[in-house]
């Protein structure tokens, strides 16, 4: 009850909130001065206060540590990125309070951290939005220009360094300046080649990932991008964990070509994902539909929403970035329907290898048009771990509007 009903408030909050920082998403895209890097207070609510936004802090920098170090989320994912998105829009309205909260939690002591390593470029956020009106704003102000439109894988971002073919370096986000020295773990995985054929150095921002696939066989984190911050996390994670994750690359610092599709592509040529093919050139508002639709029915890896950004790395380096997010860019964020229901009956499927999965079978319910019927109950320390049983009413999402994913106990029976 306490937890529904402090979603309830994040939500009520958020919608406001969501408003202004589009409106502030808009005005920063149509000035092409680098040195705007801040938005009027007028837009900013009398309500909001310093005391607010050291509530938010608190408790971002409470469920991080949760999440990363792999307990199990007392938020799901969407209400994570509503806290987030609210201090996102304080910290235009009260910036000199803000105190910057980079990807993982800095307070975290355990003893086992990794070290942290400077990043080659600064890694930043991307604005992001919930409302299709700010998509259909930036797209008006750029179609002069040419747009891509990508999709947002939901993971971890890392930076990648190689020198003279060689894989040197690797670090989460962190605080966009510096994150965990993630070397070690890259050079255990197969998510990227440890040499390629180039001589100079390369630079590579991109998402560290698991797929849908390898989460569900796995079944002890409540979703791919938590197993992946979980593997992340810890000093010597299993080896079977370790590969199983993937590397996605959506920006070549300093490229030497001018168009960003011409970088992914060539990026595929060295032995790295292939973006390149998922990254499209849109030509006309219809475009926006089309894959945006195309991507929330991709099930085999997580996504959280779609990106638009300019093609042309020259303009990019024009428009600049503020604080906190390039100018040039613009994240649109899914909201997987959801939907309550009860369950009526537990099973458990054996698979090839042994590894036994619980099954949850709930009453009929209707989301996006198809009826879900049965959700996994990904593990048996799981289950019990969440006290979902017979007859217990839970929170059901379609995520990425494909995978029914049961998202929280609601009440027991």
């Amino acid at each position: 009850m306490l937890i529904r009903t402090y979603s309830l408030l994040v939500s009520l909050f958020a919608s406001s909130t969501q408003q202004l920082l589009a409106a502030d998403i808009i005005s920063l895209s149509s000035s092409h001065s680098s040195t705007a890097n801040t938005v009027t207070h007028s837009r900013c609510p009398s309500v909001l206060n310093q005391h607010r936004i050291r509530y938010l802090e608190t408790q971002i920098i409470k469920h991080r540590h949760i999440y990363y170090a792999g307990q199990t989320p007392l938020l799901h994912d969407g209400e994570f990125d509503l806290l987030v998105d609210e201090l996102t829009v304080l910290s235009h309205c009260l910036s000199p309070v803000l105190t910057q909260i980079g990807g993982e939690n800095q307070q975290h002591n355990d003893t086992r951290q990794r070290v942290r390593q400077p990043h080659r470029q600064q890694m930043l956020s991307l604005n992001s939005v919930r409302e299709r009106t700010a998509v259909d704003k930036f797209y008006q102000l750029h179609q002069d220009q040419q747009l891509l439109i990508q999709p947002k894988i939901d993971g971890m971002a890392v930076e990648l360094v190689y020198e003279k073919g060689m894989l040197v370096g690797a670090s989460s986000r962190g605080n966009g300046k510096q994150g965990k020295d993630l070397l070690a773990l890259m050079l255990r995985s197969n998510a990227v080649n440890s040499i390629i054929a180039y001589p100079h150095t390369l630079v590579i921002h991109g998402e560290l990932y698991v797929g849908q696939q390898d989460w569900q066989l796995r079944g002890k984190y409540v979703s791919s991008r938590h197993m992946t911050a979980g593997i992340a996390s810890q000093l010597s994670p299993a080896q079977a964990d370790v590969m199983s994750l993937r590397f996605m690359p959506w920006r070549w610092i300093d490229s030497p070509y001018n168009n960003e599709l011409m970088g992914l592509a060539q990026l595929a040529m060295l032995g790295f994902a292939d973006m390149s093919k998922m990254s499209h050139v849109i030509e006309q508002p219809q475009d926006i539909d089309y894959w945006l639709a195309h991507y929330q029915n991709t099930e085999a890896f997580l996504l959280d929403g779609i990106v638009l950004k300019l093609a042309n790395n020259t303009l990019q380096r024009q428009y600049g970035h503020t604080q906190h997010a390039p100018r040039w860019a613009l994240a649109l964020k899914f909201t997987g329907p959801k939907g309550f229901s009860n369950v009526i009956d537990i099973t458990y499927q054996v698979g090839k290898s042994g590894r036994i999965t619980p099954i949850i079978h709930v009453q009929p319910l209707a989301l996006s048009g198809r009826q879900v019927t049965r959700v996994s109950g990904r593990s048996q320390p799981w289950l019990l771990q969440s006290k979902i049983e017979v007859g217990s009413r839970v929170e059901i999402e379609l995520v990425g509007n494909a995978t029914p994913q049961l998202t929280r106990l609601v009440s027991s029976r």
